[in-house]
């Protein structure tokens, strides 16, 4: 009966373990949710927001979005480089590096990219509302802006 009991115990504690493995993001104000899905959560981390570029209508943000993989219980954040034309109303994205991160949340590893080109953001994705985040972290603003057009009614 004890070994039952133990077993069952064991078995509690290394599942809590598995389900803990992301809670250091969730625990940390470092860390900002832009993102989830039936298998993934992804994170901006407020600290890794740089301005690059400030020349408006056009700006460039460099930060990292870091996603959990429940399959995988393994954390990856990729640095980006947002780059945004405020008149346009777009945000490309390109990535520049990729890091692996332990079970604390601290970085293991990082992968460099060079020469990536830059792709087009949806507003909705994790990419874009990073972006948004970023720019707002910078500027005080958001970058999307929906403009209620009214129609004349006749």
């Amino acid at each position: 009966m004890y070994k039952k009991i133990l077993a069952l115990l064991v078995t509690f504690l290394a599942i809590g373990s598995m389900l803990v493995s992301a809670m250091f993001f969730d625990d940390n104000p470092r860390y900002i949710q832009v993102g989830h899905s039936d298998t993934t959560i992804s994170y901006i981390d407020m600290n890794s927001i740089q301005s690059i570029r400030y020349d408006p209508p056009f700006y460039m943000i460099r930060a990292t979005v870091i996603t959990y993989d429940y399959t995988r219980n393994t954390a990856t954040g990729f640095e980006n480089n947002f780059f945004y034309n405020f008149n346009a109303q777009t945000v490309k994205a390109q990535l520049i590096g990729a890091y692996s991160y332990d079970t604390i949340g601290n970085a293991t590893s990082r992968q460099q990219f060079d020469g990536q080109d830059p792709n087009l953001c949806d507003q909705y994705s994790v990419n874009g509302i990073s972006a948004n985040k970023a720019f707002f972290n910078c500027y005080n603003m958001t970058f999307y802006h929906n403009f209620n057009k009214t129609q004349k009614k006749e």
